[in-house]
């Protein structure tokens, strides 16, 4: 295996699989051809009950069929929710949209970091997963942060037009997670066939509970990784309402919430930092920086209330760089995207929990 191409690879495909002009700004393209906001509110509900109930599953046909052709679907499934988007004609049109792409984003999730963690331990060098992971966050961020500063633009570009662009970026996606390698560390001995797949599930749920009952130290650290990420998530979102009663108008708003998002990639360069602490006092200081980003968000001071969202994404995506590492190096190659799936819809679980009683204590604080 040829490293250093295989490392360019994957960090062109970060850059792709966020590089979405339409999905960006989805809902500035559906309200002009006459959708309602309850059938945006639906379909944004489709994509998170599909992606709980497919995380997992999309983790296991991972490791099962191999992480480079799960990461070639992923982005095919990119690009038919963008057709699904240009030809939905009604509400159920667009709900399928938002699956596809839910489907998609599962498909990635936990792959890409089996395939980089991976192919480092097949060269050798497993001790650089975290400084090419942060670069691979640092372009997934950049890519959408690009996106997100020409929303009006593609607004402007018309839906057809919008999402011919995303179905071109996702068509050079799958080119280019086809050209990766295998690594054979972790790789199955042979790919099942259609018929043998449901018995393969069956193995990896298995080989997944007996892996954490027998480590509880890693079903502890998904967790509170799980609510750090989740806190400074919902911080995000309702940022957005405390921005604007602050102050901050429709020119102001988008500058600021994409400084907010770029606080992700300082996280990415304080993960480097961080990695030589402990790492349960890196917990406690990325869960002590997004409080402190929380309580500077209440103080109703536009200033303040960036400062807080900043603070908050460069300590999540951090503690995520650092907690993916740890996780890396104490789970199986067999199932590494399987157990890393598990994580990220532990995730999910405490987000259900977490939104409405995080919404309802906003709503009182503010």
């Amino acid at each position: 295996m040829n490293l250093n191409k295989q490392i360019r690879r994957l960090l062109l495909l970060d850059g792709l699989s966020n590089l979405h002009l339409a999905g960006t700004a989805w809902v500035l393209l559906l309200t002009p051809r006459g959708f309602t906001l309850t059938q945006i509110g639906l379909a944004e509900g489709v994509f998170h009950l599909v992606s709980l109930c497919c995380e997992l599953p999309s983790g296991m046909l991972a490791d099962l069929l191999g992480r480079k052709w799960t990461l070639a679907a992923s982005r095919a499934m990119g690009a038919l929710s963008a057709l699904a988007m240009i030809t939905a004609r009604t509400g159920l049109g667009v709900c399928l949209a938002m699956g596809l792409c839910a489907l998609g984003y599962n498909l990635a999730s936990g792959t890409r970091e089996a395939i980089t963690y991976d192919s480092l331990l097949q060269c050798g060098q497993a001790e650089r997963y975290l400084r090419v992971s942060a670069w691979q966050n640092i372009f997934w961020r950049g890519a959408g942060a690009a996106a997100l500063l020409v929303a009006g633009l593609t607004a402007a570009l018309g839906y057809r037009l919008a999402y011919g662009l995303d179905i071109l970026v996702d068509a050079l996606a799958v080119l280019t997670a086809l050209g990766l390698t295998e690594p054979a560390v972790g790789a199955p001995e042979r790919r099942p066939r259609l018929s043998e797949l449901p018995r393969g599930f069956r193995d990896c749920a298995r080989d997944a509970a007996d892996f954490l009952r027998a480590n509880p130290a890693a079903a502890a650290v998904m967790l509170f990784n799980a609510l750090v990420g989740a806190l400074a998530t919902l911080l995000g979102f309702f940022l957005q309402d405390g921005l604007t009663s602050a102050g901050a108008g429709n020119a102001l708003l988008g500058p600021l919430l994409l400084l907010v998002a770029w606080g992700g990639v300082a996280g990415s360069r304080a993960a480097l930092l961080l990695e030589r602490l402990p790492y349960r006092l890196t917990g406690l200081l990325c869960l002590a920086g997004v409080a402190a980003g929380a309580a500077l968000s209440l103080t109703g001071r536009l200033p303040l209330l960036a400062a807080g969202g900043l603070l908050a994404s460069a300590c999540d995506d951090a503690f995520q760089m650092l907690t993916d590492a740890r996780l890396n190096a104490m789970i199986p190659s067999q199932r590494r995207a399987t157990l890393i799936s598990v994580s990220s819809m532990t995730f999910s679980l405490v987000m259900i929990v977490l939104s409405p009683l995080t919404g309802a204590v906003w709503e009182g604080l503010l």
